[in-house]
């Protein structure tokens, strides 16, 4: 829709009726890319706070705890959405493949990506893990060209290499604790890889069934089911009383990051269809960007030069890799 009303605004000037009379199409699409920036932008930041607050609180609790509470939480709320929104009986005639294509891909993308990545920042901190999980992207794209034989244009070769190259500088340099060749910093990166590995995975498996049923719905069923097989795991042992145990600074920081799952959902949705996938999914790459101040400012911890370099040339490469 949007390539398709600039056609009319550009032949009307050259017909000579000049930009006076431009067609109220062009600010519909304008005002539609405004909202698809702004939404790929907040869904980088959500991205790059959550983490953030994530890390505060996994002293506290477990990764896979964390991931557990926030998943349920999150889930509860996209249900009640979803009934408000008359989307209830789309989530109960779902066919069978579409809540198993769901289930395993969220599964895969929460329920183990997530978790894996959230243990992977107590390794390399924020910023850190957070631009080398950007390799997602970069293993989906790949896996278009080779499989699906989309085009490889020289803008995206051109960002292969900056994505290549800005991994490159993280892995190289050294973490915010100083431990850039240590044991603990080969353990997170072997997680954050393992963690985008599983994210791609995971968007390959859901996309068939999405298209099935309709967005709230589709959200609201995969969600909750992250959070039924994390309660199962071994791995959330203790998760219920470090809750009771947890403070009341805590608690509101876990009631956040309910929020912000549902919340980061939306604004993802949004991107995608207001401003396309190519701009939705490089503004939402965005999110090393914003987590480097947040990082210096809340957990007073300075990412080193190559992180922030490393950082700039990965986000840019992504964008390039939309093209």
């Amino acid at each position: 829709m949007t390539r398709r009303h600039v056609g009319p605004f550009v032949s009307g000037c050259v017909a000579g009726k000049g930009p006076g009379r431009v067609s109220p199409w062009v600010f519909v699409t304008m005002h539609e890319l405004t909202q698809g920036a702004l939404a790929g932008l907040g869904c980088g930041l959500n991205w790059a706070v959550t983490s953030l607050v994530v890390r505060t609180l996994l002293g506290r609790m477990s990764p896979a705890g964390i991931s557990a509470v926030r998943s349920t939480g999150g889930g509860g709320i996209l249900i009640a959405l979803a009934l408000v929104a008359g989307e209830g009986p789309a989530m109960l005639h779902a066919p069978l493949w579409v809540v198993l294509s769901l289930a395993i891909a969220i599964v895969v993308g929460m329920g183990i990506g997530d978790t894996v990545f959230f243990r992977s920042m107590e390794e390399l901190g924020v910023t850190r893990a957070l631009t080398l999980s950007l390799l997602n992207p970069l293993l989906t794209t790949l896996t278009g060209i080779l499989l699906y034989r989309e085009p490889l244009t020289l803008v995206r070769l051109a960002g292969i290499g900056l994505v290549l190259g800005g991994l490159v500088l993280i892995v190289s340099g050294k973490g915010e604790k100083g431990a850039g060749a240590g044991r603990a910093s080969r353990l997170g990166l072997r997680l954050v890889f393992l963690a985008a590995g599983c994210w791609a995975l995971s968007a390959t498996i859901a996309k068939p069934a999405l298209l099935e049923v309709p967005i709230l719905a589709g959200t609201a069923l995969r969600i909750p089911m992250a959070s039924l097989v994390l309660w199962l795991t071994p791995w959330t042992r203790g998760t219920l009383a470090a809750l009771r145990e947890s403070t009341r600074g805590e608690r509101w920081r876990i009631a956040a990051l309910c929020c912000l799952n549902v919340l980061g959902s939306a604004l993802f949705t949004v991107a995608i269809r207001s401003g396309g996938v190519a701009i939705g999914n490089a503004l939402a790459s965005t999110s090393p960007l914003f987590a480097i101040p947040l990082e210096i400012l809340v957990l007073k911890q300075r990412p080193s030069g190559r992180t922030i370099a490393g950082a700039v040339l990965t986000v840019v490469g992504i964008a390039c890799l939309g093209f």
